[in-house]
């Protein structure tokens, strides 16, 4: 007996340090509620191994390799005193340090030896040194070419990226903190994708807050379960709502009965007044994702893996997004059809916008 009681104790006591996610216990609790409510015999709750589904494709298989450019180094720094700019960016690219650069500072790095060697050019045109000038310059256009690779090296190898763009365990919870900064940065990371290599981009120093901002961010990953969970959630309900109707209409004469106000009670308490708020969160955040993700799929030499990744997750066909999205209209249109056939939908006479205070 005491064998027993500790292994439960244990049990709770683990349980207690694990956090909870209530975004997905929301859900459980609505569907169970609706499944009362339509006599229904059973109910699927959502299973975490669907997240699979999305799960970020190798690192290998995200990353390009991509040629160095090299033209007489040692020759260019001797050559342009004219030009210090551009020979502190020479030798701190052969640096020690230089040589070890991370990816997402190699982006910036680029961006700061294109700008020196423009500078440069345009200091030697005047025509002294046309050697230099027509070396700096082929120079420039191999770089410049390089850049969306540089780019998509940037994220695809940044650690920060990863973790914002792969499923987390736990659902947004229903009262999520403000994510402005990693939405907004992965939207001026897209705009830089597509921009480049027209724009160069900018400095390490204004790079770094935008990876950083997704490293500490972890809503990016729990929005992508919260809509593969919500998906499941409400297309499991309007399956209920769908299967009760072509069952055993809830009020087969048209006319409201005890079970439609049952029905529509649980549409104002624990739909309207419990998921609604959450779903209309998700998609908020979700919105602007999907969008910073579309761009990002669309931008120059994007590698396969990583643009079909993407595209599973926010792409205008059959992805993450829309798949949420024509869930959510499925169950609007199913609660509408249900309520309306008893009289007792928003705008007919028998609506009434208040819970009863009793749970279902």
């Amino acid at each position: 007996m005491k064998a027993k009681t500790l292994t439960l104790l244990t049990l709770l006591s683990l349980t207690a340090c694990q956090p909870a996610d209530d975004g997905v216990a929301l859900q459980a609790d609505y569907l169970q509620r609706l499944n009362n409510a339509v006599e229904g015999d059973e109910v699927a709750l959502f299973d975490k191994a669907q997240l699979t589904r999305y799960r970020l494709p190798p690192r290998r298989e995200r990353v390009v390799d991509i040629p160095e450019v090299r033209i007489g180094l040692l020759d260019l720094v001797l050559d342009v005193r004219l030009c210090p700019t551009l020979q502190q960016q020479i030798s701190q690219r052969n640096s020690s340090l230089g040589k070890q650069l991370v990816p997402s500072s190699r982006l910036g790095y680029e961006g700061d030896l294109l700008r020196a060697i423009d500078a440069c050019i345009a200091h030697l045109s005047a025509g002294q040194d046309p050697d230099l000038h027509a070396s700096l310059s082929r120079l420039a256009q191999e770089k410049r070419a390089q850049l969306p690779s540089v780019f998509w090296n940037a994220l695809n190898a940044s650690q920060e990226v990863e973790r914002y763009l792969r499923f987390a365990d736990l659902a947004l919870p229903t009262a999520p903190s403000e994510d402005d900064a990693a939405l907004d940065a992965l939207a001026q990371l897209a705009a830089m994708a597509n921009a480049l290599p027209q724009t160069l981009p900018p400095t390490t120093d204004e790079l770094d807050p935008l990876f950083f901002a997704l490293h500490a961010s972890l809503q990016g990953g729990q929005l992508i379960s919260s809509l593969a969970s919500l998906t499941h959630t409400l297309n499991e309900g309007s399956r209920l709502l769908e299967e009760r109707q072509q069952r055993r209409p809830i009020c087969p004469l048209g006319q409201a009965t005890p079970r439609g106000r049952i029905m529509q009670n649980i549409f104002v308490k624990y739909y309207a007044g419990g998921l609604q708020p959450y779903l209309a969160q998700v998609h908020q955040r979700g919105q602007i994702w999907s969008n910073s993700l579309r761009q990002l799929s669309a931008a120059a030499e994007v590698p396969a893996a990583t643009r079909n990744y993407l595209l599973n997750l926010a792409g205008p066909e059959q992805s993450l997004w829309v798949d949420f999205q024509a869930a959510t209209t499925r169950h609007v249109g199913a609660w509408q059809d249900s309520l309306k056939s008893c009289g007792l939908a928003p705008g007919q006479s028998g609506w009434d916008g208040q819970a009863a205070s009793a749970d279902q």
